[in-house]
């Protein structure tokens, strides 16, 4: 196969990544492109005539690679190289780097849906999930400094996003929001809504568990404030390191209008709007599923 090979050269924690990914690919019998996924030229590179993009790097750089690939013949596959991997997680890309390019020849085309939204900036898509409330405004919040000179690991790394997150949940203030399900009224306050198209999000926060990513359907997760000591028992159980089911249950559906004031939303890991962009108030959107938008490339079925 011809692979175009996008990579984040931030991701990983090997020196000469690059080279050894290339020499494993060749060993493998495919032909590899490199395209490094922190530089302009990524929609050219695709262009060319490959069979498969492979993305080596984390939920961000797949995300970046997907948006062109959206009803593209041309199949995505991951080499899952960043902190949450959460993409990687639910298409079933959990083992060694060396080991899914070995399997890349055995692989299958798999359908995968893809969320998309409409409003005020025209259309976006997302992969993982959308949302607000909580883990919309922690996007924004700034951090606190962690200690300097050290590594970490990145199980560590997630589990200081989770404390924090925890820490933000415990005084935070439910909002209003509009909300209309396939014709159905879900209005109220919600701490947290997420609109999910896998399983999980931000740091391996499995909100969806039920979720699937080929049903042409979205899941939706509101927490209210009632919900409050629920959302921090999982969040406590993530902190010890136990296995535990989210709490609250999920409603499937196609498509999605939010009406709301002032508060944020984010797309994946981007929030909206950005610094210095502004939008209506009150705001209104418009949230639904694109079926089959895009290939993913796997060498076993996954389990959704």
């Amino acid at each position: 196969m011809r692979i175009l090979l996008l990579h984040n050269p931030n991701a990983g924690r090997e020196e000469h990544e690059v080279e050894e990914l290339i020499k494993a690919l060749a060993q493998a019998g495919h032909e590899a492109i490199y395209q490094s996924s922190k530089k302009k030229g990524i929609k050219k590179a695709i262009q060319k005539e490959i069979d498969l993009v492979l993305v080596a790097g984390g939920d961000g750089a797949v995300g970046k690679a997907a948006r062109y690939l959206i009803g593209s013949k041309i199949p995505l596959s991951i080499l899952p190289l960043g902190t949450a991997n959460n993409l990687a997680r639910t298409l079933g890309f959990t083992a060694s780097a060396k080991t899914l390019i070995a399997k890349i020849s055995q692989g299958k085309r798999r359908a995968f849906d893809v969320g998309l939204a409409r409003g005020p900036w025209g259309k976006r898509y997302f992969f993982e999930g959308a949302g607000a409330g909580l883990f919309a405004d922690y996007l924004l919040a700034p951090r606190r400094e962690a200690e300097t000179g050290q590594k970490i690991s990145k199980a560590e790394e997630m589990k200081r996003h989770v404390v924090e997150m925890r820490r933000h949940l415990q005084d935070y203030k439910a909002r209003s929001w509009r909300i209309e399900l396939d014709g159905r009224d879900f209005s109220g306050r919600y701490l947290l809504w997420q609109v999910m198209n896998i399983r999980s999000v931000g740091p391996v926060l499995t909100l969806a568990p039920g979720a699937k990513t080929d049903d042409g359907e979205l899941d939706f997760m509101g927490a209210r404030e009632e919900d409050r000591g629920l959302l921090l028992d999982y969040l406590d159980a993530r902190l010890a390191g136990t296995k535990v089911k989210f709490p609250l249950r999920t409603k499937r559906f196609k498509k999605m209008r939010v009406r709301w004031k002032k508060s944020p939303l984010h797309f994946d890991d981007v929030v909206w709007p950005e610094e210095g962009e502004e939008r209506p108030e009150p705001c209104e959107i418009e949230i639904s599923v694109k079926g089959s938008a895009l290939g993913v490339w796997s060498e076993v079925r996954r389990k959704n």
